[in-house]
């Protein structure tokens, strides 16, 4: 008797392709809209330290680190200052400017259709 094995693999995640930032890349930081607009930078652990970005701040990518399910995270160098610290990749964007996600516009009714299902007139 002979086993056959099987090739599937396990299913990845599904959700938005998320950029990779290259060591050496300038990025920049992208709070969430409830975070006042500050991120706080971390230690390798993740734990929050005395340091905090605005929204927009321009930082270089020093090193990045895989995760796994908790996301990957990177070092960051903001200019002047030389302030550093780790950001999730989440807090980081390429842009300069925060690109807003418009809603998606409500389909309008087709004419003519007559009245609508259950309905009385």
């Amino acid at each position: 008797m002979s086993f056959i094995r099987s090739r599937s693999r396990p299913a990845r995640p599904v959700g938005p392709p998320r950029a990779v930032l290259a060591v050496g890349r300038r990025v920049f930081v992208h709070a969430t809209p409830d975070a006042a607009r500050l991120v706080s930078l971390t230690n390798e652990h993740g734990i929050p330290g005395a340091a905090v970005l605005r929204d927009g701040t321009e930082v270089e990518v020093l090193a990045w680190r895989p995760r796994g399910s908790a996301g990957t995270r990177y070092r960051v160098c903001a200019r002047p200052d030389g302030t550093d610290g780790w950001l999730a990749a989440d807090e980081l964007r390429t842009t300069a400017v925060r690109v807003v996600a418009q809603p998606a516009p409500e389909p309008e009714p087709a004419p003519g259709l007559g009245r609508p299902f259950g309905s009385r007139r």
